[in-house]
């Protein structure tokens, strides 16, 4: 199967897709061997939660294309009231950051799912056993649900006291949690991307040890 990269990153529940950002001028990383969703049959089971994780990465693509829209929209709003009304409106300033914590923490959930967040690429060039490969990504993993679950937990409660204080913005008088409700989607939603990472990590571990068809 061809898996050469068209300059962009390759859905990871696609067949033969990769989870990490592959530029056309380099050879394909990490080897097949070692991608964590596989490229045979899979069963009715485990299709079912590839099908769930597709859905949850359309989900947040799509969120967050209709924020980074009305933040490009509300831009351009200011921009003809500053400049072509000489009237602008100094609400907008709190909207913008309103829509921009809406794009900037729920896209950590996004970019965890779809691998595109900074990682090393080392371990490839020095083990070349796949089991191996797999199992130290696994851990890896398994690290990070607990460093997201330590620092989403400190952002959370921070979200939840001003939720729970009712403080309130500054000019447009708007609920300060519109905008810190916005770190309970962003950890929630990167932690749920990590749990299905590793899951699709540890079904590849049982595919190489069982055979070609996931039994999951």
């Amino acid at each position: 199967m061809d898996r050469t990269s068209k300059q962009h990153p390759r859905d990871p529940v696609e067949p033969g897709a990769s989870f990490i950002y592959d530029p056309e001028l380099t050879t394909p990383e990490p080897p097949e061997h070692v991608t964590a969703v596989p490229d045979g049959p899979v069963s009715e089971r485990y299709a079912a939660f590839l099908k769930f994780e597709k859905v949850y990465a359309s989900i947040l693509s799509n969120g967050l294309a209709a924020f980074s829209i009305a933040l490009a929209v509300l831009m351009f709003a200011q921009v003809i009231l500053r400049y072509g009304f000489n009237s602008p409106f100094v609400g907008i300033e709190e909207m913008a950051l309103l829509f921009g914590a809406w794009v900037y923490f729920p896209a950590m959930a996004y970019v965890t799912r779809q691998g595109e967040h900074i990682h090393g690429g080392i371990l490839t060039l020095i083990v070349t056993n796949p089991a191996i490969i797999q199992s130290i990504r696994l851990i890896m993993t398994v690290f990070s649900i607990i460093a997201c679950v330590v620092f989403g937990y400190f952002a959370i409660k921070y979200a939840f006291f001003e939720i729970e204080k009712g403080r309130l913005s500054s000019y447009l008088r708007w609920p300060k949690g519109l905008w810190s409700f916005s770190l309970v989607i962003g950890f929630t939603g990167t932690i749920l991307a990590l749990v299905m990472q590793g899951v699709n990590q540890y079904v590849a571990l049982q595919m190489m040890k069982e055979g070609e068809t996931v039994q999951c």
